[in-house]
Parts: C-alpha cells; sequence; structure tokens
C-alpha cells in the first residue's frame, strides 16, 4: 500500500459574534491506520468525531492546520508591495482580486478569476462531505474590498462548476470550484488566466482568510517545487513550498503580474502546526488551472481564452 502522511484540507472556524464561543465548520476527516505511519488524515479538521483506532477523536485533538515550511513567509499586501517595489495602484491591479468565502459555517478563500462575477475556490469550501452544499442564497456568499469598499455577492450555488461535489471522497485534483456570482462586483479587476504553471517555478500565493475564520489577507512568494499528481487535459497537483492555514483553502497561485495559475487545495505532513523544512512528508499543495478547471473558468466567464499580461 502507498504510503502518505497527514493529508488534509484546510479551512477556518467561524466566530459567533457576542457570544466569544466557535462554531466549527461541517467539515470531516476519516482516518486511516497504515503499518509503521502515523494516522492519515483525509479532509477538514474543524468538527466532530473521528473514528479511530481506541475510540472516537475530538476535532479540537487533530494536528493544527497551520503548515510553515521553513520559516513563515506571508506578508500583509502593504509589506509585500514595498519588498517587491510595487505601487498601491499596482497592486490592487494584480493582486487586488482575492476575498473570503462564508459558506454555511465554511470559511475559505476565493478569488475573481476571468470576469467580475466568476468566483474560483476550493470544492470543500461549498460542499459538505455528503456532496449537498453548504449553504445558498445570502448563507453563501464572496466578501471583498474594491477601492476601500466591503462588497458582498451572494454565489449561485445552481450553477457551480466543479471537478467533484463530494471532495472529501475523490481525489484532491477534482478539489476545485467555478461558482458564478449573483452579481457583477463593480470596479473588480478579476485575475486574467496565465499560461501554465511552470513546475519547479516561482509563484505568489494569495490568501485572505486565517484560522480564526476572520479576514486576514497575505501575499507570499514561494515555489511550485513538484508534480504529484496528474489528471485530464494536463490538470496536475503540485507540491509547493508557500505557507497555509485554516482559511487558506481556496487561494489563489498567480504569478508576478497577477496572472491565475491554480488554486491552494491542502497539505501532506507528518508534524503540522511545526515549522519544518520542504519535502515529501511536509508541503501544501495546489490544482494548476489546466484542463477541466481551465475550460470551466473560461465557460463560465464566456469568453475566450484570456491570458494573463503585464498590468
Amino acid at each position: 500500500m502507498h504510503q502518505e502522511p497527514i493529508r488534509a484540507k484546510t479551512m477556518s472556524p467561524v466566530r459567533r459574534r457576542g457570544t466569544g464561543s466557535r462554531r466549527m465548520a461541517n467539515c470531516f476527516a476519516r482516518r486511516v491506520r497504515l503499518t509503521g505511519w502515523p494516522a492519515l488524515w483525509l479532509g477538514c479538521l474543524w468538527l466532530g468525531l473521528i473514528a479511530g483506532a481506541g475510540g472516537p477523536a475530538l476535532a479540537r485533538d487533530l494536528p493544527s492546520s497551520l503548515i510553515i515550511i521553513d520559516t513563515d513567509g506571508r506578508m500583509a499586501p502593504e509589506v509585500f508591495a514595498h519588498v517587491v517595489g510595487l505601487s498601491s495602484r499596482e497592486l490592487a491591479t494584480r493582486f487586488g482580486a482575492t476575498g473570503v468565502v462564508h459558506c454555511g459555517g465554511a470559511v475559505g478563500t476565493g478569488q475573481l478569476v476571468g470576469a467580475a462575477n466568476v468566483l474560483v475556490t476550493a470544492a470543500h469550501v461549498l460542499f459538505a462531505p455528503d456532496g449537498t452544499a453548504r449553504a445558498s442564497g445570502p448563507a453563501c456568499g464572496f466578501v471583498i474590498e474594491v477601492g476601500g469598499q466591503r462588497r458582498i455577492v451572494p454565489i449561485d450555488m445552481e450553477r457551480v462548476l466543479t471537478g467533484s461535489r463530494e471532495p472529501y471522497d475523490a481525489p484532491a485534483l477534482q478539489d476545485w470550484a467555478v461558482a458564478p456570482l449573483a452579481a457583477v462586483v463593480a470596479g473588480a479587476r478579476p485575475y486574467p488566466l496565465a499560461p501554465a504553471m511552470a513546475v519547479p517555478g516561482e509563484v505568489v500565493l494569495a490568501a485572505a482568510a486565517s484560522t480564526a475564520g476572520v479576514t486576514r489577507r497575505t501575499l507570499e512568494r514561494c515555489r511550485a517545487r513538484t508534480v504529484t499528481a496528474r489528471g485530464e487535459g494536463g490538470l496536475r497537483e503540485v507540491a509547493i513550498d508557500c505557507d497555509a492555514e485554516g482559511g487558506t483553502s481556496g487561494a489563489a497561485l498567480l504569478s508576478e503580474q497577477g496572472g491565475f495559475l491554480g488554486v491552494y487545495v491542502g497539505f501532506r505532513s507528518f508534524h503540522p502546526g511545526e515549522a519544518g523544512p520542504f519535502s515529501m512528508s511536509h508541503y501544501n499543495f495546489a490544482v494548476t488551472a489546466e484542463g477541466p478547471l481551465r475550460r470551466a473558468i473560461v465557460k463560465a466567464a464566456g469568453t475566450g481564452e484570456a491570458l494573463s499580461a503585464s498590468r
């Protein structure tokens, strides 16, 4: 049997206003015992009782979803702009299409791609383990800041295109979703599709949600290290040395010019919560914007293929 370290899909719990308590996102995990290896956790780590050897384990007892490769390289957008030499206008133009997805009890990251009413995120942010939508209408929406103003737009869950509506039971290659929004986000500059991701190669990870379930926008220069799986039409799962935590699920991997390269899905690690060097037992991973994911974006945007340009 192929032996793997912990694999998980990372979302964030939601903090209820006024009570200070946390309601866990509607995620699940299952544990598989492999000879000579620690338990393999599949799925989100935020809810419920998980059956395992010696009885159930509470979600709070599961490993942290904070996955740091070497040292934490994530920066606030303003700091990132200063480091790489971008003006505030260039920062907003290249990296301003990222926001937070709230769907039922789940909180993840998403972004506008191809059009100002097309959201791309991870499928497990929108769909529960049983394949049903986590929520609909106003309870499932995208939050983004445009020109200093906060916009909230409902997600049209009836028209979502996805690799799988049961992402917890499907290969990680299918854990992507392209969702029409109920309205265009006026003034937003969606990420254009970039040419296929170079592996190995440089990427920028743009996230917007944190483990605490609150908005925390970060940008990080990091690298796509190696291809870990291949799918239809050139779709690839890629190990990356970017840093991530609960709430990063669905975040964009971008080019330096702000072109969309892929979507963050989760991690595999023997020591989540503890920083360590990149290895095949400690890494985050993403799915590239190729094959069916790319076709879904083009279809939803209602345009021909749009490649990124310097902006």
